[in-house]
C-alpha cells in the first residue's frame, strides 16, 4: 500500500491569513506606539508650560515685594511692563563716613549680594538718622556708586571693609557727614541697600515668540533684553494691575499697594492627545503680591 505525503510549506490560504493577522497586530503596535509618543510629548509640552508659569509667578513676586512705592520704588508701570529699583543687597557701615570723598566703608562680613558690586549698574540708599531722638528727620540718602575697593580697606575696629566710593548723591555728599549738633548724620552701623534700575515685561523675539524679559540699566543706557520665561501666550502673557492700600485699581505709582500678575502660557507646539483641544496647549495663573511699607 502506498501512503501518499503533504508536501511541505504553506498553503496560499494560510500565507493570506498569516499576512492578514501580522497586518492587524502590527497596525495595532504601530498606533499604540505613535499615541504613546504623542502623548509623552504632549505631556512634556504641558510640564513646560506649567514650570514656565510658576518661575514667573515666583519670581516677580519675590522682586517686587521689596519695593516701596512711596519712596519711588516704582519708576514707570503698565499692564504689560513695570520699571523698578530692584534691591541687589545690603549692608552695614562700620566706620565714619567721608563727605568730601563720598566714601562709605561697608562691613565685608555683613555684606549680602547675590552678586559682586558693580559701579556700572548699581546705586545705593544709605540711612541717615540725622537727630538720633526723632523719627522725623530720618531718611534714605541716594547715590551712585562710582567706585568698588577692598584693598586694604578696613572697619574702625580693624575687620575687613568694602568701600563704596559714592557720586551723584541726592542733595550733595555733605549729608553722609554730621550738620550742627545733636544731627550725627550717618553713624557707623547704618544700614546700606543697593539697588539696579530694572524693567520687566512681556517681550518678542525674532522668531515670534514672546517671553517676559528683563533689562537692566548700565551707564546710564538699557541693556539688551533677555528673556526669563517663556513662550507666553502672545500680547497678553503677561499683565500686571495695580491697587491702592484700600484693594482699588490705581495708575499712580507712589499708591501702589498691591501688585497682580496674571500669566498665561502656552506650549511651543501643537499637541494632540485624547481628552485635550488640538492645538497650542494653554494655562494661567493669577498671583497678588504686597509691597513693603505700603
Amino acid at each position: 500500500m502506498t501512503m501518499r505525503t503533504r508536501p511541505a510549506g504553506f498553503t496560499l490560504i494560510e500565507l493570506i491569513i498569516a499576512i492578514v493577522v501580522s497586518s492587524v497586530v502590527l497596525g495595532a503596535a504601530y498606533r499604540m506606539l505613535t499615541g504613546n509618543q504623542r502623548f509623552y510629548r504632549a505631556q512634556s509640552q504641558i510640564v513646560e508650560v506649567q514650570q514656565n508659569i510658576r518661575a514667573v509667578a515666583q519670581m516677580l513676586p519675590s522682586e517686587l515685594r521689596e519695593l516701596a512705592a512711596g519712596g519711588g520704588d516704582i519708576v514707570a508701570m503698565s499692564d504689560t511692563g513695570i520699571t523698578v529699583r530692584a534691591m541687589r543687597g545690603f549692608g552695614v557701615t562700620c566706620a565714619p563716613t567721608d563727605p568730601g570723598s563720598g566714601y562709605v566703608t561697608l562691613r565685608t562680613s555683613l555684606l549680602y549680594v547675590y552678586r559682586s558690586i558693580d559701579p556700572t549698574r548699581d546705586n545705593v540708599f544709605v540711612f541717615r538718622d540725622g537727630d538720633t531722638e526723632l523719627a522725623g528727620d530720618d531718611q534714605w540718602l541716594q547715590a551712585a556708586v562710582g567706585a568698588v575697593s577692598t584693598s586694604g580697606t578696613n572697619c574702625s575696629d580693624g575687620a575687613a571693609g568694602t568701600r563704596l566710593t559714592l557720586t551723584g548723591m541726592v542733595l550733595g555728599l555733605a549729608l553722609l557727614g554730621p550738620g550742627a549738633a545733636p544731627d550725627v548724620g550717618v553713624t557707623e552701623g547704618s544700614p546700606v541697600r543697593i539697588w539696579e534700575l530694572v524693567r520687566y515685561g512681556l517681550w518678542e523675539d525674532a522668531g515670534g515668540q514672546w517671553w517676559l524679559a528683563t533689562s537692566s540699566q548700565v551707564s546710564g543706557s538699557w541693556a539688551s533684553t533677555t528673556p526669563v520665561a517663556g513662550p507666553l501666550r502672545a500680547a497678553d502673557g503677561v499683565k500686571f494691575d495695580y491697587y491702592d492700600a484700600a484693594g482699588a485699581v490705581t495708575a499712580t505709582p507712589a499708591n501702589v499697594a498691591q501688585i497682580g500678575i496674571t500669566v498665561r502660557g502656552w506650549s511651543d507646539q501643537p499637541i494632540m492627545v485624547e481628552g485635550r483641544p488640538t492645538g497650542r496647549y494653554q494655562d494661567s495663573m493669577t498671583v497678588r503680591v504686597a509691597l513693603r511699607n505700603n
